[in-house]
């Protein structure tokens, strides 16, 4: 099977009766390899990296180092590597991809909150790559592959701890990336609700935000397919009843509603008009907001839902992020 290991996924082979497991990554060439099926003594993989798309690999059983079918071929001129931005390298970890020659970076958490972006290649990245922007991608405390530990360190903290590793991260990256001089906010649900943070906590710090279904106001979002997230992701207990007072004022100030009016970045919501997991209500509630506040915000609702994944979306969303980024609407 394949699981994460850090940022990347790596092969495992699990011995049913010894109950043991092994992870197949100390070989480099094992690295960033999905396993696709395993028959007659070969595994076969596919591979990939952030500037290299994903080509078939095959191992044999016995000696399990997966080499290429194909030789792969990478983006031209792009490179990627790892930065570790806290102190102990183990807890906080991002993945940068880009050219030397770039001057703009977008700055991209991942949702969840415990989710991953993996060393893998991603079309959208690589769009946004070709484009002339770099990308750093963000494994704040409270992502996976990193431990149990590290997931539960984020309950009871979001708003706060991810939000200050995301802007950790940008200080790592712009110091060893001197030539980055303007940096994006972009992410979906969770990584949507942090870019709308580090736009109000950080507010000198990023150009222009995007989010894409964003978790806005906690207190708002019980009406959500999992309203048990937003008691627990708060670091309070789900009783199913209707929130106290101060459960309430705890959600509130966990959420980046509460920081609106420290907002100057202009911000481009984007909203699945059939989304279960964030209600819509949550990006018109912002806009309506930063409208009377007289805040630069724009809206785009899709006939979709949450991950606003159909093949229209993800084109037009795309291309509008880079719209707005550019100042060409």
């Amino acid at each position: 099977i394949t699981c994460i290991q850090g940022q990347t996924l790596s092969p495992v082979i699990i011995d049913i009766e010894s109950k043991s497991v092994e992870v197949l990554a100390k070989d480099e060439l094992n690295r960033g390899v999905t396993v696709l099926d395993v028959s007659e003594g070969y595994i076969v993989g596919s591979r990939s990296d952030p500037v290299t798309p994903p080509h078939l690999v095959v191992a044999r059983v016995s000696d399990q180092k997966f080499v290429p079918v194909f030789s792969p071929t990478s983006l031209a001129d792009m490179s990627w590597n790892q930065l570790n931005f806290l102190e102990d390298g183990s807890a906080g970890s991002s993945i940068y991809v880009g050219s030397q020659e770039n001057s703009k970076l977008i700055l991209w958490p991942h949702g969840g909150p415990h989710a991953c972006i993996t060393t893998s290649f991603n079309q959208e990245v690589a769009f946004f790559a070709l484009l002339g922007y770099s990308v750093l991608l963000v494994n704040y405390r409270g992502s996976l592959g990193f431990g149990e530990e590290h997931v539960w360190s984020l309950l009871g903290n979001i708003g706060d701890r991810d939000v200050k590793d995301c802007d950790l991260a940008r200080e790592t990256c712009l110091k060893t990336h001197p030539n980055l001089t303007k940096v994006f906010a972009y992410g979906g649900s969770h990584g949507g609700f942090l870019a709308l943070h580090l736009a109000g906590q950080y507010p000198d710090q990023y150009v222009k935000v995007v989010a894409r279904n964003p978790g806005v106001n906690l207190t708002s979002k019980l009406v959500s397919d999992i309203p048990d997230w937003n008691f627990n992701e708060a670091g309070l207990d789900y009783a199913w009843l209707a929130p106290t007072p101060h459960q309430i004022s705890k959600m509130y100030y966990k959420s980046p509603i509460s920081n609106i009016e420290r907002i100057q970045a202009p911000v481009y919501l984007m909203v699945g008009k059939n989304d279960l997991r964030v209600p819509p209500s949550q990006s018109y509630d912002l806009f309506h907001a930063m409208k009377s506040l007289g805040k630069q915000v724009k809206l785009t609702a899709y006939q979709d839902n949450h991950p606003l994944s159909k093949p229209d979306s993800v084109a037009d969303r795309l291309f509008n992020t880079v719209l707005f980024y550019e100042d060409m609407e």
